[in-house]
């Protein structure tokens, strides 16, 4: 067997899903609404793939769980930027898809009953801490996902509130800044749903693989 293409990344990590604020899912527990639904974006700081450069680019993904990720049914819909080379694209496909092994999407991997061929799409993805956002577009007009992060606030003095979540062993990251967020959708033709006021966090990660 043919060994797998050693990989590494370092990476702005933008997850948002239909969880309350802190998405009891960090925690081992049971999704707020039964199920999981999300749209996520990742810019890549600087990274390869063998010896295949994959600096400054972007990735997206929508997932959509009818229950808690780790009891799998999942559905994916996966988008590499549209300014990959056809060897960049090909590397990113696999990574993202979990086909290259390590990193957190060897895991989602395990856990999908169907999904999507990587398309290729205008990803904007734009690191303002816990405002930052991502946008989807294919043709360059029709946006199909986004995921815009804002500040959770104080019910009572409208205060910022802000939290961060460590966790030691996270298969993510070792540390989320939790957000708000001012509007989540996917219409892609695959999956469909539409959130705001849900959770939202930016992660500074570092994945590799196999």
């Amino acid at each position: 067997m043919r060994a797998k293409t050693k990989w590494q990344t370092e990476v702005y990590y933008l997850d948002s899903c239909n969880c309350a604020w802190g998405c009891p899912c960090q925690f081992n527990t049971r999704p707020t609404h039964g199920n999981c639904e999300g749209v996520s974006g990742i810019h890549i700081i600087k990274g390869k793939y063998g010896s295949i450069k994959l600096d400054r680019l972007n990735l997206a993904w929508i997932a959509s769980f009818p229950g808690p990720i780790h009891e799998g049914h999942g559905k994916a819909s996966y988008y590499v930027d549209d300014s990959a080379s056809e060897e960049q694209f090909e590397a990113l496909s696999k990574i993202i898809t979990g086909e290259a092994g390590g990193g957190p999407f060897a895991i989602y991997r395990s856990v999908l009953e169907t999904s999507q061929q990587p398309k290729r799409a205008r990803i904007t993805f734009q690191e303002k801490g816990i405002r930052s956002q991502v946008k989807v577009a294919e043709d360059d007009k029709i946006i199909v996902a986004a995921a815009q992060l804002e500040p959770m606030r104080n019910p009572v003095t409208g205060k910022i509130h802000r939290a961060i979540i460590e966790l030691p062993t996270g298969f993510e990251s070792n540390k989320l800044e939790t957000s708000s967020l001012k509007n989540m959708f996917a219409d892609d033709g695959f999956l469909n749903f539409e959130y705001a006021g849900t959770y939202g966090s930016i992660q500074h990660a570092k994945w590799k693989g196999p």
